[in-house]
């Protein structure tokens, strides 16, 4: 982030301030009073103030301690005329973060600014740095699908370079997680990584967040704000759901990407930014573009390195050690006797579809390790949907569906749950076949009666053989 850097000062040369500020990156303002230092601190964000004793040699300490006491709390550097270590000892004990003297050597004097503004800068980032359970790497992934595999080669490439990303792939197949292990191995990773979901914002609230806004730019903008762009200085900004972005916010999205440069909502000035960009979907951006929906020119300054994640269906080698895996993490985070997972809890899980992708089956692991008695997870411990996908000795008779659900013979050398599997499977079928008939095979329209997602629908169709050509009428 950009170490925001108010200097009041009246008489000290600023220029050994700003040749030192100039080691690290400070967005600077100035103030000659002291009345004028409260209401630009009362008017937007500063991480350090730059104080000339001088200005108010009989207050400074109760200036310290007023301006140490405001909500960003920002550090104070004292400058002072000559050394004393009475009046340093005194400013250090108000709570000034550091002490310099102005008449020494303009090297000098800079030096130790910028080693005071350094550590402020380093403990400003180490805000917004990823927490340890958040210390992803391309290491961690677990997969035994070639496809993966290629994958996570190509993104370790890309980690090593400073270029923006597309990250493409289904709702829940982990684009986060990809995006933050790719910060986490590149030139930036000990910048901040900053996420943002622009689906989750409303436009104007969305705008405000990644600019940031001057004071008075709307209402109830009492006071400056930083932008995210601002806060990912010298990091990474991942921006998910990208595809959702308003097309007025695209073009002040893509004259950022251009310029390196942010305006905040209500400003005339602009900041100057040092963030790479990774974004992700899960739309078909060409098909947005092609629809009018998203900025073909941003699509390509977007598009400068493209990875796809798979979907969790398409790397059934990896579902069992996945699976596995999270059993491991839930049965640490949340307890439980939970250790593994029976074989026929696993072939439920290896059939089932998992719409919602890895996210989907760590919620599932979960629910499990917590109704899981003992230590194996059992077909009774998941949840009904991936109950139905355990395997069955025979297959549904077509016929069979025309009528009542009739008990079978072979139930008596069944167990409860595979019988329960059995009926529940043959009714959800009957179900969405007489849906599919009294929609004419309309998909949407099948999905909203059903009070179901349209890919969940697809799933079920492909799983059970239903077409939707043959419900046309």
């Amino acid at each position: 982030m950009l170490l925001r850097t108010l200097i009041a000062t009246s008489t000290t040369p600023r220029s050994p301030i700003q040749t030192a500020l100039d080691r690290v990156d400070a967005l600077v303002r100035g103030a000659s009073s002291i009345d004028e230092v409260h209401r630009k601190l009362a008017a937007e964000p500063f991480d350090l103030v730059i104080l000339e004793h001088e200005m108010a040699p009989e207050s400074t300490t109760q200036l310290i301690r007023s301006l140490r006491a405001l909500p960003d709390h920002p550090e104070i550097i004292v400058v002072i005329d000559e050394d004393d270590s009475a009046l340093r000892a005194e400013l250090v004990t108000a709570g000034a973060y550091g002490v310099v003297v102005a008449d020494l050597p303009a090297d000098l004097f800079g030096e130790s600014l910028a080693a005071v503004a350094e550590r402020r800068l380093e403990e400003s980032r180490s805000n917004l740095l990823a927490v340890p359970d958040e210390d992803y790497r391309l290491s961690d992934y677990v997969t035994r699908s070639e496809t993966m595999k290629q994958l996570l080669v190509s993104a370790k490439r890309v980690a090593a370079v400073d270029a923006n990303v597309l990250v493409l792939g289904e709702t829940g197949v982990g684009k986060g997680l990809l995006a933050r292990s790719i910060h986490n191995e590149g030139p930036r990773a000990r910048g901040p990584f900053i996420a943002v979901n622009c689906g989750a914002l409303t436009e104007s609230l969305l705008e405000a967040e990644l600019f940031g806004h001057e004071r008075g730019a709307f209402t109830g903008a009492d006071r400056a704000r930083r932008g995210y762009f601002e806060l990912a200085h010298k990091g990474t900004l991942f921006l998910d759901e990208i595809g959702e972005m308003p097309l007025h916010l695209q073009v002040k999205l893509l004259h950022v990407l251009e310029d390196r440069k942010v305006r905040p909502v209500g400003s005339e000035k602009r900041i100057p930014v040092d963030v790479r960009l990774i974004a992700a979907t899960n739309k078909n951006l060409l098909e947005e573009v092609k629809e009018k929906r998203f900025r073909e020119d941003l699509y390509y300054r977007l598009n400068v390195v493209t990875i796809t994640l798979p979907a969790l269906r398409n790397r059934a080698e990896d579902l069992a050690e996945i699976a596995q895996s999270y059993v491991d993490h839930f049965r640490v985070a949340i307890g439980g006797p939970a250790e593994r997972i029976a074989e026929p809890a696993l072939e439920a899980i290896r059939r089932y579809p998992w719409p919602g992708n890895v996210r989907e089956l760590a919620n599932a692991i979960e629910r499990a390790v917590i109704m899981c008695p003992g230590p194996e997870i059992r077909v009774e411990d998941l949840a009904v949907d991936i109950q139905l996908m355990a395997a069955r000795a025979e297959p549904l008779d077509p016929e069979r569906l025309s009528g009542p659900i009739q008990p079978d013979a072979s139930w008596s050398d069944r167990t409860w749950a595979d019988v329960r599997r059995s009926v529940l499977e043959e009714a959800e079928i009957r179900y969405l076949r007489g849906l599919l008939e009294a929609t004419g095979g309309r998909i949407g329209e099948t999905a909203t009666r059903a009070g179901m997602d349209p890919r969940s629908l697809h799933q079920k169709m492909k799983r059970y053989d239903l077409r939707k050509e043959d419900f046309r009428r």
